[in-house]
C-alpha cells in the first residue's frame, strides 16, 4: 500500500478503482440484492449506522495490526530499506530532488545527464536562494583507450543503445569531455557552485546521483527500473563511502578560467582547454570529433526526455 501511494502515478489509479468498486458495492446492497430478499431492505438510518459500525471496527483493527507490525520491525530492517522505483519516475524524482539539496554527488561513466539537467538545475536553485551548493561529479577517464572501448562494447549491447547513434570509443571520450568542460563552465560562471569533478580508471553498470534526501540507482537501459534509499538508511551511508573511497583513487581534474559560450567555443580554444587540464595528450584530442563535443557542451540533451 506505502508502494502504491507514494507513486504519484500510481495514487490516482488506486483512488478511483476503489471509489468505483465502494460505488458499485453500495448500489448492489441497496438495490440489487433487496429485489431477491425483501428482508435486506433497509432505509438510510439504518445503512449509516451499519456503515459506522464497521468503519470503527475496521479502523481498530488497522491501527491495532499497523502498531503491532511497526513495533515488531526490527530498527537494522526499517534503516536498510531499498525502493524499487519504476524508469518514468527516475528523472521526475532526481528533478525534485534538484530544487533544494545543498549537496550533488553523481557517479557514472559519461555524465549526459548530468550536463544537461542535474548542473543547470542546481545553479538555478543556488541562485533563487543565495545558498551554494557542493558538487562532486565521477566520470570515466578519457585518457585510457581500453576503458573507453570497453564501455562503448557495453552500451551497444544494450537495447536502449538503438541503431542510428552507435557507441565507438571516441563518442565514449567526446561524451565524458562535453560533461567536463560543462562542468568547468558552471564552476567559473556560477560562483554559489564548488564543482569538484574526478575521472575513474573503471566504470560500472551502476550510476549514482546522490542529494541531500537519497540516492537513485539507475543502468544506462531507460526501460530499466531504479533503486531508492533514502537518506539517514544503511544503503544511503553506504554508497557515500563507495564514492569516497572511488575518488581516492580517481585524477581530479584541475583548470581555473573561463570556458566561452556559443559560436566563442572554437575548435583551437578547446583544444587549449583540454591541454590545460591534462586530461588527454594532444595525439588522443586530434582523434575526436571537436564539432560534435561544441555541440554536447552547447547544446546538451535530456536521455530520459
Amino acid at each position: 500500500m506505502e508502494n502504491i501511494l507514494s507513486k504519484k502515478h500510481y495514487k490516482l489509479t488506486f483512488y478511483v478503482l476503489v471509489g468505483l468498486i465502494l460505488l458499485l458495492a453500495i448500489v448492489v446492497r441497496t438495490f440489487v440484492l433487496p429485489q431477491f430478499d425483501v428482508n435486506l431492505q433497509e432505509n438510510f438510518p439504518h445503512f449509516a449506522a451499519a456503515f459506522l459500525d464497521g468503519l470503527v471496527i475496521s479502523l481498530i483493527i488497522t491501527v491495532s495490526i499497523g502498531s503491532f507490525v511497526f513495533w515488531l520491525t526490527p530498527e537494522i530492517v526499517k534503516k536498510s530499506v531499498m525502493e524499487v522505483i519504476e524508469p518514468k519516475e527516475i528523472g521526475l524524482l532526481l528533478k525534485k530532488a534538484v530544487i533544494d539539496s545543498r549537496t550533488w554527488v553523481y557517479k557514472g561513466a559519461c555524465g549526459r545527464y548530468t550536463k544537461s539537467t542535474t548542473l543547470p538545475g542546481l545553479a538555478k536553485a543556488a541562485r533563487q536562494e543565495g545558498l551554494g551548493r557542493d558538487i562532486r561529479i565521477t566520470l570515466l577517464n578519457p585518457a585510457k583507450d581500453d576503458l573507453c572501448d570497453e564501455y562503448a562494447t557495453y552500451r551497444k549491447s544494450l537495447k536502449s543503445a538503438g541503431n542510428d547513434n552507435l557507441w565507438t570509443k571516441n563518442r565514449v571520450k567526446e561524451e565524458v569531455i562535453a560533461t567536463v568542460v560543462s562542468a568547468l563552465r558552471f564552476k567559473h560562471d556560477e560562483p554559489l557552485l564548488r564543482i569538484n569533478i574526478f575521472l575513474a580508471n573503471h566504470f560500472s553498470t551502476f550510476r549514482l546521483d546522490i542529494s541531500d534526501h537519497y540516492v537513485i540507482v539507475t543502468k544506462e537501459d531507460k526501460e530499466a527500473a531504479g533503486l531508492r534509499a533514502d537518506v539517514g538508511t544503511y544503503f544511503y551511508n553506504s554508497y557515500i563511502d563507495d564514492v569516497r573511497l572511488c575518488e581516492r583513487q580517481s585524477i581530479e581534474v584541475e583548470y581555473i578560467g573561463e570556458i566561452p559560450n556559443g559560436q566563442h567555443l572554437t575548435n583551437e580554444r578547446l583544444k587549449s582547454i583540454i591541454s590545460k587540464t591534462g586530461i588527454l595528450s594532444d595525439l588522443q584530442f586530434a582523434e575526436l570529433d571537436v564539432e560534435n563535443i561544441i555541440k554536447l557542451v552547447n547544446s546538451p540533451k535530456d536521455p530520459y526526455s
